[in-house]
């Protein structure tokens, strides 16, 4: 059987080495600069960086609960922030924005194929829950 970590979707192996953590987890200066002029407490600076970190490494945005505590006491160790805080970035709406913050840094672009699955027309909507629009 294939190893995991030779896949074709990319997943954080079970022990991070030190090696790794530091070749790809640690923020460069200009990396924290621009997360930092982006956000405004600690907790949401942290999560800006560690998405930015997850995506080039992963190239995708990993959940929470998929991150390893190595990576995020890494990236906050490097950051100079207090142990007890945590990645967070507030509201799902700030997520979203941070999310695509870090789209436009690394210069990734959505594929307009998956794109249309993702939104179907509004007429197809309505069909599919049983409305008709009244004129």
């Amino acid at each position: 059987m294939t190893s995991i970590e030779r896949t074709a979707y990319p997943q954080f192996k079970r022990l991070t080495s030190a090696r790794v953590l530091h070749v790809f987890f640690t923020p460069a200066e200009d990396e924290t600069a621009w997360a930092r002029e982006r956000t405004e407490t600690p907790a949401s600076l942290l999560a800006l960086l560690v998405d930015l970190k997850c995506f080039q490494r992963m190239a995708r945005f990993c959940p929470r609960e998929e991150i390893p505590d190595a990576v995020t006491d890494h990236v906050r160790h490097c950051l100079g922030l207090e142990p007890e805080t945590g990645p967070d970035h507030g509201t799902d709406r700030t997520m979203r924005l941070h999310r695509a913050m870090v789209r436009e840094r690394q210069g990734a672009t959505r594929d307009p194929r998956r794109l249309g699955r993702w939104r179907r027309p509004r007429s197809a909507r309505r069909r599919r829950c049983g409305t008709t629009r009244r004129t």
